[in-house]
């Protein structure tokens, strides 16, 4: 049988988001969601479907799903892997377990190449794995919210949830939006009159405040920065390199003391203030990223002659 010469993609079921950013840096992929209730059987049928019409299947991030499906694969079928973790995420056991496995399957020819979306993790395996920079825009604007989104999970050690709330309660906008809450959260909110609103869907609590904060010590997204940069929301970042190349921009939008609760509400405020400025020099970042992205993404998915 002649195959065709495509690709798809696998997900998790879960990842809603990231189906719409595959979609927009690999337009001539098929895209495919696996939920968590795949059985042998299902596994089964979409092993003979990947085998019989595609050139080549990709898998993004860590999940049982994938490994269980791997050996049913084709050998003709080239088979890439993308992780989408920082290198100081392996602190997390499970999370480096995965990984040397990833590079196990490498080496006993189960999978054919490894990327990451993280430049740590390239920098400190780029002889084994190469580096995938994701894009994605979607023209949607800021609702004008008055509030403060908090991008990151309360319940994470590195997300920095808390010493984001502070800084909100310090600042002179004292409305929050989070991605999830508790009774500590809410509770801290009243203490320190400050509106506490929740939003689970990612993309509407992006787009519905005047600032966004995605201040985790470690493992920043590329992807909600430049969501919300888009829409003309300035985001302020931790702990991250997503900047290093452009100074100026770095020194209104990303830390240099994670835990400084003083210095988020001193950053809220002046990107609000001097949003302009920053938009321009985010411009010109902005187009290089573009240009980063597509030549990153066009090596990984190259099937050769």
């Amino acid at each position: 049988m002649i195959m065709s010469n495509k690709t798809i993609i696998l997900l998790k079921e879960s990842n809603k988001l990231m189906e719409k950013v595959f979609k927009y840096n690999f337009k001539s992929s098929d895209i495919m969601l696996i939920p968590e209730s795949y059985t042998p059987f299902d596994r089964e049928d979409l092993a003979t479907k990947i085998n019989s019409k595609y050139t080549q299947v990709i898998f993004f991030d860590y999940y049982d799903q994938f490994y269980l499906l791997l050996p049913l694969i084709s050998k003709k079928v080239l088979k890439k892997y993308i992780i989408n973790v920082g290198i100081s995420k392996l602190s997390e056991q499970y999370i480096l377990t995965n990984l040397e496995q990833v590079m196990e399957y490498k080496e006993r020819g189960l999978i054919d190449y490894i990327a990451t979306t993280r430049y740590d993790l390239y920098i400190a395996f780029k002889n084994k794995i190469s580096y995938v920079v994701l894009d994605y825009k979607d023209n949607e604007k800021k609702k004008n919210n008055k509030s403060v989104g908090i991008l990151n999970d309360y319940y994470l050690e590195e997300s920095n949830f808390y010493n984001e709330l502070s800084a909100v309660a310090l600042s002179n906008i004292k409305k929050a939006t989070v991605l999830n809450s508790n009774i500590v959260t809410k509770k801290f909110g009243e203490d320190f009159s400050v509106e506490v609103e929740e939003e689970k869907d990612i993309e509407k609590l992006i787009y519905n405040n005047v600032v966004n904060l995605d201040c985790k010590f470690c493992d920043v997204s590329y992807i909600y920065f430049i969501m919300s940069m888009d829409a003309g929301i300035p985001c302020i970042l931790g702990n991250t390199n997503i900047l290093d190349d452009c100074t100026e921009l770095k020194k209104y939008l990303v830390l240099e003391s994670d835990d400084d609760v003083n210095e988020i509400k001193e950053k809220i405020e002046k990107s609000i203030e001097e949003f302009n400025s920053i938009n321009k020099l985010y411009s010109s970042w902005r187009k290089k990223y573009t240009t980063i992205s597509k030549k990153t993404i066009e090596k990984f998915t190259y099937l050769g002659e």
